[in-house]
């Protein structure tokens, strides 16, 4: 069955992103946290060619290579206090002057539009505060008056680059039109660009940059005097950088597919790849399409194709929109029956719309999208990194190095959702190029209604492995296969699956992270220990860390060698725990607690008495090396 749904609405075009920016409260003192890249987003928001731009009647623009901002133009800050740093817009021509308010966001570390060498405008809401602010920041730049005398339809264009952390830009993010400077029309450039949980398309960072267009022809047709407005209402986000502003003419065809998607579950997740055992009879698909054109578009159809990876066609269907008045967006929705025995291959799933005025389309390049999806034997997971098909992928790392004063066990947690039983052996884990020989981690799985009820539940998982030290040759090789001490059959139901990752210190661990496609918040959450040890939970915000469940794990992949001949009494212990060894040699025992905090260290030959007495009650992990091989013990102290 084909759903529809359609709305009106000042609709900016965004090639955007898909990212997580983590925060942690700040009554604990700590900063706010990026943790994963910009992502092109050609399946979700379409960017105009180059010469589609240059096809329209440009009549102003503005550059900012002047030097400073432009004459006649004004620039406040409404709300922030005087004997406080006001947020308003500041000229450069160094890109990379946002990096400092990207705050280690890589996709976010310099203003990555072309002529940003040849000056921009950018303001800062970080400011480089420790903790928000107390009052709000009320941004106003105001442009001198603009001649569109004699312009039937105006549109507004510019490049763009913004990320929010505490306001929803999609509300508080405005470019206002007036031609009195008293009485403004209110327009949004970012309409999913949220602060909150974002769950696709919306997001917290854009693209960078971002090509913004709006329709401003109901405030600004033919008015011998226009202003534009750039207002922000902030407490503390990150920045808003902007540059190559236009007015031109409006296309009079352009119909655009903002996004295509296809989901196992119909909930939004849309996983990368998916064992044959756990998948569905039908899959979701849909997409959404936007008429920026100035006249109606008709006879408008969506249609999607399935393809293997030999180009046969497995399956294919439409949804007859009909007429898409100018202005309007509509959304198709259907659930598609999949072909019994779906081999395992890889699959591409390409969406495009087509109407009565396809030949006289502006920019005929975005009437499509793609999107793909793997049919495997073992391997069950979020991303899909390495098969996104002609979609550019866009992927960075995060883990043990991301979190200040936070890097023993930080759990990155990906849900997978199972339609049958599945028998699951280990963690396959995608490696971040920080990772350094000798961090740690340890794999799990955990009840997802638990986690989502009370995070406590992260120290008690269904299953578990030992703690697998990081070698360089899983460094060299990319991708690491964990196994849990025992199988586990998981049955219909969600569950997270768990990397905790241990920096031991001095060596980092690092994941990727495919942040391509978009995804729901909570399909990947973090788990960050904090200084006074509570437990928070974090959604991911569109992103999927490559945490991937497998039945068979890659052969290929080198285990710890473990170190034999180890015997720890008793346990549970009241104070004092005995190690004995039939090694030779001197050999380390390490000691960390519940949160993964590192709390003994010591050397030993043959016997050692360890007092724990100081110590809470609770799980201990003990990990004994040689340098080359070790074994590790849960302990628990009452």
């Amino acid at each position: 069955m084909n759903k529809l749904y359609i709305s009106a609405m000042a609709f900016a075009v965004v090639g955007g992103s898909v990212s997580a920016q983590l925060a942690q409260n700040a009554t604990f003192g700590l900063t706010k946290l990026h943790t994963a890249a910009d992502n092109e987003r050609a399946s979700a928001y379409a960017r105009p060619t180059a010469s589609a731009v240059e096809n329209r009647a440009v009549f102003w623009t503005e550059d900012f290579s002047g030097g400073a901002i432009p004459a006649g133009w004004t620039n406040v800050d409404e709300l922030t206090p005087q004997n406080e740093t006001p947020v308003t817009f500041v000229w450069s021509n160094n890109p990379d002057d946002v990096a400092p308010s990207a705050l280690g966001y890589v996709a976010s570390a310099n203003f990555n539009t072309p002529g940003a060498s040849n000056g921009y405008l950018w303001s800062d809401s970080d400011r480089g505060l420790p903790v928000a602010p107390s009052t709000e920041s009320l941004t106003k730049l105001t442009t001198a008056a603009i001649n569109c005398s004699g312009q039937p339809t105006v549109q507004f264009t510019m490049k763009s680059l913004i990320g929010v952390f505490a306001n929803d830009a999609n509300q508080f993010v405005k470019l206002r039109v007036s031609t009195d400077l008293e009485n403004w029309t209110d327009f949004f450039p970012f309409p999913c660009l949220i602060s909150g949980a974002a769950a696709p398309p919306c997001v917290r960072w854009s693209a960078n940059p971002q090509d913004v267009l709006i329709n401003i022809t109901s405030a600004a047709a033919n008015q011998p005097v226009v202003y534009l407005q750039f207002e922000w209402l902030g407490n503390w986000e990150y920045f808003w950088a902007i540059d190559d502003l236009q007015l031109s003419s409006l296309p009079e065809n352009e119909i655009k597919m903002n996004f295509g998607y296809v989901s196992s579950t119909g909930l939004g997740e849309e996983y990368g790849r998916i064992p044959n055992a756990l998948l569905p009879a039908t899959m979701n698909v849909g997409a959404q399409v936007w008429n920026f054109g100035g006249t109606d578009q008709t006879n408008v159809v969506v249609s999607y194709e399935i393809t293997n990876a030999g180009g046969t066609v497995i399956l294919n269907g439409q949804t007859n929109v009909g007429t898409i008045l100018q202005g309007d967006t509509v959304t198709t929705d259907e659930d598609a029956a999949l072909p019994p025995g779906l081999a395992n291959d890889l699959y591409t799933v390409t969406f495009e719309v087509t109407s009565d005025q396809t030949a006289l389309d502006e920019d005929p390049s975005d009437n499509v999208r793609v999107r793909t999806f793997e049919v495997t034997s073992s391997l069950y997971s979020l991303d899909n990194l390495g098969q996104h098909g002609p979609v550019q992928e866009v992927t960075s790392q995060v883990g043990s190095g991301s979190f200040l004063d936070n890097s023993e066990n930080v759990k990155f947690m990906v849900m997978y959702d199972f339609i049958d039983q599945f028998e699951a052996t280990g963690i396959q884990i995608a490696l971040g190029p920080a990772t350094s020989p000798g961090s740690s981690i340890i794999v799990s799985i955990l009840d997802t209604a638990d986690v989502l009820a009370t995070t406590s539940v992260v120290n008690l998982p269904l299953a578990e492995s030992d703690q697998y030290t990081i070698t360089q040759e899983d460094i060299d090789a990319g991708v690491v296969g964990i196994p849990f001490l025992e199988p586990i059959t998981l049955d219909p139901n969600s569950y997270y699956a768990v990397a905790s990752l241990f920096a031991d210190g001095t060596n980092d661990v690092s994941l990727l992270d495919d942040a391509t496609v978009p995804q729901p918040a909570l399909a990947s959450v973090l788990w960050i220990p904090i200084d006074d040890q509570n437990q928070n939970l974090y959604g991911g915000n569109g992103v999927a860390w490559a945490v991937r469940l497998t039945s068979v794990l890659n052969v290929a992949v080198n285990s710890n060698v473990e170190l034999e001949g180890i015997t720890t009494y008793p346990n549970p212990t009241n104070g004092v725990l005995n190690i004995s060894t039939s090694q030779t040699g001197k050999l380390l025992v390490e000691v960390m607690n519940i949160v993964g905090e590192l709390v003994m260290t010591t050397n030993f030959t043959g016997v050692a008495a360890l007092d724990m007495s100081t110590y809470a009650d609770g799980v201990y992990t003990v990990r004994i090396s040689d340098g080359t091989k070790s074994t590790v013990k849960r302990i628990t102290l009452n």
